[in-house]
């Protein structure tokens, strides 16, 4: 394949504001939606009461009980649109009320009352442990190999300690919004979405015994990072509802405070972790207890804790585990889908145990990871070997050069002891290994099953027709490449068809780094049908002969239309039961070195430099890549360093940016970035995933810098000052 440095073809449109997104939809005679919600963690509704003195006609009231199918499916179905009886969490909805203008919404809220009856509230993760009640736990996995027992019995020394990680809002550009339009008994929801067929699939449990059928368009949609992927099939419920109720048009849009207090979190974690050490310094045995906050729902814990387990032992060779994972309910917010998926919980655990071990054992932590990073050739505790398809080694190199690692490491240590003190400024530099699985858990890819499709039109052009969703990562621009250089078309003969559930094909969730691996390659599958029924030899033929065999074919056909179903090769099989075989079908490997500073005067951390290197298989579009890694960089210093989500009895405090903290442009670090291409055999010119690895490994990269600095293990994120000023303060540190 060619190397391609593409513009995006959605950059133009949106740079210039001409990209219309779901706000800029003109529809007619619509009405505007709101939620009421509960005010309450957890308690029984005793009654709801709407005051007399208002005028009821200029709404419409929707509740639980005129919800026949009033559950969200997911995967447990366990989330009710509208609270009936019950309420599990500080802003469930209880009704949707619906009206011309937002002034009378507004104005009708303050009349509605709704009393409680208040039930003991689990609102922490250690509340919900100590509660101790079995329909608390929505999943729990045991992964084990080896002899665990017996190692930590004969170990020269057993590390251990508690790694906690915090709430991460999304904080995409566009919140929340939906809209619903009636059109007899059929109804077209539109929205910000990543996925029109979890939405679809939702809509049709909603209405399943009526007569009304559903059809999910995902209009261009300002960002997601998992936040979109399961929250928009709660909403929609709610637009489908009243749009049926009302029998017009309902917009329901949230504003910023609304989506950062009441939308979907990544999963808080607290995770202790255990490991038998030689003196050596090498790894014999690993013992982790990963629990997650799932919140009020299960929505995609299950799924989420698999991932975390899966990625417990990181980039090493540990021959012996036992990983106990659990997903727990609190009464807060259900959480949810976001990039990295339960990899970055546990990864920062991993990373920060090795970062303890390298402390105890007094060896230079590189030395640590260098002696148990895996190479071609080993095994998984899950007996998936690695053995193709392993740029690690490579990422690592790259990055050690890049970023002169072991000089700085010997620089800032010296620095550190001798010139600190006057500086007022720590420097730390750490080094982190990441890994992250491409595609679906387990047999999830066949599971779903996911058909992509193609159509080549009379003119020549070809019309491609995939449920993944373009929400900035790209995912258009990457499948025009494909089958631009398979079909040798230009660009503006390649077609992107609307992601409208009754146009295309389910091809899947835009979700767990698959869009380009999984759907791109049954794209090309579907390029080579179509070479084939245009009798089409090699892969030398010139734009002519695909134009003069187009027309050929349409003198004796009325269409050519091709699908492709996806499933994993024979060989790549995975046990649930057991949690044995291939986790993935093939895995995304990074390096990463960070360098930061502290600031003895305020103990804010700052990013100066960041090093990074990735093995994605094949680069489909280089800058774009780039792009990717740099962006998936940034967010992972916000979740490092800057934000804190601030909970309050179950209830979020924060209300904007002003107190949720996320990178800007000045704390964007000096980055340089490597791309390491390892085929894949089973992805598009070898590519595979590449979208989440960059945040997984930025985290503890920082982190290790900040231990460096610190001359202790950061064992907490995010690393706000108030938590570095602990740090210091209670370490051995002398400056």
């Amino acid at each position: 394949m060619n190397n391609h440095n593409e513009i995006r073809v959605d950059a133009a449109a949106k740079i210039s504001g001409k990209e219309r997104y779901t706000r800029d939809l003109h529809i007619k005679n619509a009405l505007i939606a709101t939620t009421v919600r509960s005010s309450k963690a957890h308690a029984r509704i005793s009654s709801i009461s709407f005051d007399e003195k208002f005028d009821w006609s200029k709404v419409t009231i929707l509740s639980a009980k005129e919800v026949k199918n009033n559950y969200v499916a997911i995967i447990k179905n366990d989330m009710p649109y509208l609270a009936e009886n019950e309420v599990n969490y500080i802003g469930e909805p209880i009704l949707i009320i619906a009206a011309e203008n937002e002034t009378i919404l507004i104005e009708a809220k303050k009349h509605i009352k709704i009393k409680y009856e208040e039930l003991v509230a689990a609102t922490t993760l250690k509340a919900a442990v100590d509660r101790n009640r079995a329909e608390d736990l929505f999943e729990e996995i045991l992964l084990e190999n080896g002899e665990v027992e017996e190692v930590f019995s004969k170990a020269d020394t057993i590390v251990e300690d508690i790694f906690e990680t915090g709430f991460q809002e999304h904080v995409y550009l566009e919140p929340q919004v939906v809209v619903a339009i009636p059109d007899g008994n059929t109804i077209h929801v539109k929205g910000s979405m990543q996925c029109p067929y979890y939405v679809q699939n939702a809509m049709n449990e909603l209405f399943k015994g009526t007569e009304i059928k559903v059809d999910v368009t995902q209009i261009m949609t300002g960002g997601a990072f998992g936040g979109k992927e399961d929250f928009p099939s709660l909403i929609c419920g709610h637009v489908a509802l009243l749009a049926k109720k009302t029998g017009r048009p309902i917009i329901l849009s949230y504003n910023r405070e609304e989506d950062i207090r009441f939308t979907t979190k990544r999963h808080p974690s607290k995770i202790h972790a255990k490991a038998a050490m030689n003196s050596d310094g090498k790894i014999l045995g690993l013992d982790m207890d990963i629990l997650l906050d799932s919140g009020a729902y299960t929505t995609l814990s299950p799924v989420v804790l698999a991932r975390a387990v899966l990625t417990s032992f990181g980039c090493y060779r540990i021959p012996n585990v036992r990983i106990h994972g659990r997903a727990i309910k609190t009464n807060f917010s259900p959480c949810g889908a976001f990039r990295g998926f339960g990899g970055p919980q546990s990864l920062f655990a991993i990373e920060m145990l090795i970062e303890k071990v390298a402390l105890t054992l007094k060896i230079p932590v590189w030395e640590i990871k260098k002696a148990n990073m895996l190479y071609l050739g080993d095994i998984l505790p899950t007996g998936q070997p690695i053995d193709y398809s392993y740029g690690l080694p490579q990422c690592v190199e790259k990055v050690l050069k890049s970023s002169e690692y072991k000089k700085k490491y010997n620089e800032f240590k010296k620095y550190n002891e001798n010139e600190s003190a006057q500086t007022g400024i720590l420097k730390g530099i750490g080094i982190s290994l990441a890994a992250h699985g491409c595609g679906f858990t387990g047999v999830g890819e066949n599971r779903i099953k996911a058909i992509a499709a193609m159509e080549l039109l009379p003119d020549g052009k070809v019309l491609v027709k995939t449920a993944n969703t373009e929400m900035g990562q790209g995912v258009d621009t990457a499948y025009k490449i494909i089958v631009s250089e398979k079909l040798h078309l230009p660009f503006g003969d390649i077609v992107i068809e609307e992601k409208n559930t009754s146009k295309v094909p389910n091809s899947g969730p835009t979700v767990a780094s698959r869009s380009t691996m999984i759907v791109g390659k049954l794209l090309l599958d579907n390029c080579e049908q179509i070479v084939s029924a245009l009798s089409l030899e090699g892969d030398d033929y010139t734009l002519q002969d695909f134009t003069e065999a187009t027309k050929k074919y349409f003198e004796n056909h009325k269409s050519l239309v091709v699908q492709k179903e996806y499933k994993h090769p024979n060989f790549i099989t995975f046990d649930e039961n057991n949690y044995k075989g291939y986790g993935y079908p093939v895995y995304s490997w990074s390096a990463n070195v960070a360098e930061i500073e502290i600031d003895f005067t305020s103990y804010q951390v700052e990013v100066k430099k960041f090093y990074t290197a990735h093995d994605v298989g094949k680069a489909i579009n280089m800058q774009q890549s780039e792009g990717q890694i740099q962006g998936g960089i940034i967010q992972g210093i916000g979740y490092a360093v800057y934000e804190a989500l601030c909970i309050k009895d179950g209830e979020v405090q924060n209300r904007g940016f002003r107190d949720y903290i996320i990178p800007t442009i000045q704390d964007v670090p000096e980055m340089y970035v490597d791309i390491v291409e390892d085929s894949y055999f089973n992805g598009p010119y070898g590519a595979k995933a590449l979208g989440e690895l960059p945040f997984v490994g930025a985290a503890p990269a920082v982190a290790s810098a900040v231990s460096f600095a610190i001359g202790k293990i950061a064992t907490k994120i995010p690393l706000t000052p108030e938590v570095i000023a602990t740090l210091i303060e209670n370490s051995n540190y002398e400056h």
